[in-house]
């Protein structure tokens, strides 16, 4: 039996209830790196990242489409998806600030491959990627992407999770 699949939409809840609801889905906190096509280094905050199969190795990120991360992530095909460790609240905080310069004075390096930007001071892992999949999704893309490499960061096996609009670390700091 084929798989129901439809492009129209029913009613919704009030934004505010939806909010609320995601708000109270725990998610890991990751920052997400890659290069701008001038070969500059970008990155953004999410939790908006699952593990989606294990054989072959992929992972999924949701990316908005306003911004510069979505056209540096399609058009450079790689990403590096930094886990970050239970004491990396400030730099989640840096990478959710749409003004600041999220890398100046921060500690970061160039992967050796192909120079994107790893956080791996800050991190539990570090998840090269390369996107096979690209799925718009309302106001958002999903990217699908398979892993290249797993890096090890300085950060032990730690997290920092996001949860009812707080930040919470989990294991030691």
């Amino acid at each position: 039996m084929a798989a129901a699949t439809s492009d129209r939409f029913v009613a919704c809840p009030p934004d505010s209830a939806f909010l609320d609801a995601m708000a109270a889905l725990a998610g890991g906190v990751c920052v997400v790196t890659a290069l701008t096509s001038e070969g500059r280094p970008l990155g953004f905050t999410s939790t908006a990242v699952m593990s989606l199969s294990r054989e072959p190795q992929l992972l999924a990120i949701g990316v908005g489409r306003g911004g510069r991360s979505l056209p540096a992530l399609l058009g450079g095909r790689r990403f590096a998806l930094n886990i970050l460790h239970s004491g990396g609240e400030h730099v989640s905080r840096r990478f959710a600030d749409r003004t600041a310069d999220r890398f100046a004075d921060l500690e970061w390096s160039a992967e050796e491959r192909g120079g994107l930007p790893l956080l791996l001071a800050h991190s539990s892992y570090t998840v090269l990627c390369r996107v096979v999949r690209d799925l718009p999704a309302g106001d958002h893309h999903l990217i699908v992407a398979a892993v290249e490499d797993v890096v090890t960061g300085t950060g032990g096996p730690t997290a920092l999770v996001h949860h009812d609009r707080r930040y919470h670390a989990l294991g030691a700091a």
